[in-house]
């Protein structure tokens, strides 16, 4: 059984639906205590804790663990092959790929887990897209547009093939008239670029721009990116991405308590992770309920290509991303904007004054459809 066809065939109920959530509902106060907990938990006990689940570590677990969840099938490697190649405009992968097996939690109806999905070499190309191209494109919201007039790369005016034609990385760290001018100078300072790109720059939005202040959407903001829809469709059949929420952890970011009950359909959310690994906890029930409403939290250690599927009664669980976990970034992503595929001779020495960028980072896309 592939997870397009569990996911499609997955049931939600009347008390799943957007209409019965409060946008600006208060989280429950045990899954706040579990997230603090992790957000303040040394490293060594973290490595150690037994309550944390490392899916690609499947394999290890013991009786007890395993118990907890269960193999619900795998995404067939030549549907994942077909997937990253037609996000690649054709170009074939350079390695092999295998099946990659997804799990499902007993207590979290609608909750796989799909340890290592995107290929490392398409994990490259996925952070590329984003980081130089998408965040390029000013009609993509970013967190600093409120605050400051950013001074976007102009776009190519002759015709090109190259996919990064615009980027903020071909630029020095620190020159002045790089910088972002704060709007009103008196509340903010400038920012020349390495304070933007490593300090300052927290989320970007694709496609439907979801508005935080409102935690709504306006619709037919900005295009989805055309060959990210292809790389989610062709993984998972069942989502029609209108919007992508990307989200930039350094070493000591977050994301608090939340839940996702803006979109105008019930459909199944599919969020990758590139770059160092994170813990993410899931959550269900209330605080001092029994039975169905007893308060069960999951806490899920993802990494880099790991991609976390929500569906049915999870698609609308309580959730965090308690922490990043630095040095965890995989090699072969470390050294990012150094190896931006198809980089030219000039962009290339130019990625050099911010190699190791991803070393440092965490970024996480929710890809999902707003709209029915």
């Amino acid at each position: 059984m592939d997870l397009s066809t569990s996911a499609v065939a997955a049931p939600v109920s009347d008390e799943t639906s957007t209409h019965h959530h409060d946008t600006h509902a208060m989280p429950p106060q045990f899954v706040t205590r579990q997230h603090w907990r992790y957000q303040s938990m040394k490293r060594a006990e973290l490595e150690n804790d037994p309550d944390v689940f490392d899916l690609s570590q499947w394999a290890t677990f013991s009786a007890d663990r395993k118990s907890a969840w269960s193999q619900g099938g795998a995404i067939p490697a030549a549907q994942i092959e077909a997937a990253c190649i037609a996000y690649n405009d054709g170009q074939p992968l350079s390695s092999p790929v295998e099946d990659a097996p997804f799990y499902e939690h007993r207590d979290f109806p609608g909750l796989r887990v799909i340890p290592g999905l995107l290929p490392p070499e398409t994990q490259v190309l996925f952070t590329s897209c984003l980081m130089h191209r998408d965040l390029a494109e000013p009609s993509h919201k970013i967190n600093l547009q409120e605050d400051f007039t950013i001074p976007y790369p102009p776009a190519q005016t002759s015709p090109s093939s190259h996919r990064f034609d615009s980027t903020f990385f071909t630029r020095d760290r620190s020159l002045e008239e790089d910088s972002l001018i704060p709007k009103e100078p008196e509340k903010n300072k400038p920012l020349n670029n390495e304070q933007f790109l490593y300090s300052k720059l927290r989320w970007l939005t694709l496609g439907e721009q979801y508005d935080w202040p409102t935690r709504s959407y306006a619709k037919h903001a900005t295009p989805f990116p055309e060959d990210l829809s292809k790389l989610v469709m062709g993984l998972f059949p069942h989502i029609r991405p209108d919007s992508g929420v990307v989200l930039m952890y350094s070493a000591k970011d977050h994301m608090p308590v939340h839940r996702d009950v803006s979109e105008h359909c019930q459909r199944a959310l599919a969020s990758f992770s590139v770059g160092c690994d994170g813990i993410f906890i899931l959550a269900r029930g209330e605080d001092g309920g029994e039975g169905a409403n007893a308060p069960r939290t999951v806490v899920l250690r993802v990494r880099s290509g790991d991609c976390v599927h929500l569906d049915g009664e999870a698609r609308w669980a309580w959730h965090a991303m308690a922490r990043s976990i630095p040095s965890t970034c995989p090699s072969y992503l470390a050294s990012w904007p150094v190896g931006t595929p198809g980089a030219t001779t000039r962009e290339e020495k130019a990625f050099k004054k911010w190699k190791g960028y991803m070393g440092t980072k965490r970024i996480n896309v929710s890809c999902r459809q707003v709209w029915d």
